[in-house]
């Protein structure tokens, strides 16, 4: 089983604009919501693409039937730890004439040592040997930041594979305990190691990436939109573009490479196979308002290449 944690669930509200000016009155043409967080983003699409997940995180109690809802109608699975309070609600504005988004997330609910204590207990008593975990996400205030590193050494020692897409020092915590895949955007790559390289700095992201193989993790993928990404392996390195189209909503495009990623990898353990999955699926969600359906990633799939570097 393919199990996802989301610590921080939120819901995007997306408004698009004509134009977005600051301090003064800005107009909306359009605006949608889209519940999720990244685990749960991570589910969909890997129930979109028909692997059996479930979602495992901490749940705000005034919001928890609005998501329930969500997944039911999804046909997926949870197992959510309820805490007081709502999921934060995270403001996306898009300039549709400068093409920019401008993001400011909300705070959410608030965790204490009970909840952090129920939370583990929860992650031990659902996930065992042979399975898959799949860690996403920041963390709500009040959650101790090595929380990450205390579910990945279980995971160590119980033969499960786990996955971490987080950032800063709760991902950094985790390393030690060989992660199978961390998956940094290019700026979360610069904000770890204080560095301001672009994406055309190919040698100089490898060589970030490879020092983050002999911190501990096993794998490393390197997104940047539509530039593509990059995949370190112990072995390898694989460069792979992105699928041309219209950019709609950026929401989940990086947690349903993720998803694609590690569900396809479990059934054909092909690395090749694996980023053309996952490279179609984080362009077809970012050309569509949500998670993106199997007929929208397989429609993709013949843009996608795979350039093995060394």
């Amino acid at each position: 089983m393919i199990y996802t944690l989301t610590l921080n669930p939120a819901i995007d509200r997306i408004v698009e604009t004509e134009t977005f000016n600051l301090g003064v009155t800005n107009k909306a043409l359009n605006e949608y919501e889209v519940l999720g967080g990244k685990g749960i983003n991570v589910s969909v699409m890997l129930k979109n693409l028909g692997y059996q997940t479930t979602v495992l995180g901490w749940m705000g109690q005034d919001s928890k039937f609005e998501f329930l809802n969500y997944l039911k109608a999804k046909n997926i699975d949870s197992n959510f730890v309820e805490v007081a309070g709502k999921v934060r609600v995270n403001l996306k504005i898009k300039n549709l004439t400068t093409k920019q988004e401008t993001e400011l997330n909300g705070l959410g609910f608030q965790v204490s040592q009970s909840d952090v204590t129920k939370i583990i207990e929860a992650v031990k008593a659902t996930v065992k040997a042979n399975d898959c975990l799949i860690i996403s996400g920041s963390v709500p205030q009040g959650c101790p930041h090595d929380l990450y590193a205390t579910i990945a050494k279980y995971c160590a020692e119980n033969n499960i594979m786990f996955v971490v897409d987080s950032t800063k020092e709760i991902l950094l915590l985790t390393l030690p305990y060989h992660p199978f895949l961390i998956k940094p955007n290019l700026e979360e790559l610069n904000e770890l190691f204080q560095t301001n390289y672009h994406f055309k700095n190919e040698k100089d992201i490898i060589n970030l990436g490879q020092q983050l193989i002999t911190m501990g993790a096993q794998n490393v993928l390197i997104s940047n939109g539509k530039e593509g990404s990059i995949l370190i392996t112990d072995k390898n390195i694989y460069q792979v573009n992105s699928a041309e189209g219209q950019l709609v909503n950026s929401v989940g495009a990086g947690d349903s490479m993720v998803g694609a990623f590690v569900g396809t990898y479990l059934k054909h353990h092909s690395f090749d196979q694996a980023l053309l999955y996952s490279a179609s699926a984080g362009a077809a969600t970012a050309f569509t308002k949500g998670i993106a359906e199997i007929t929208e990633v397989k429609k993709l799939l013949g843009q996608i290449k795979i350039n093995v570097i060394k």
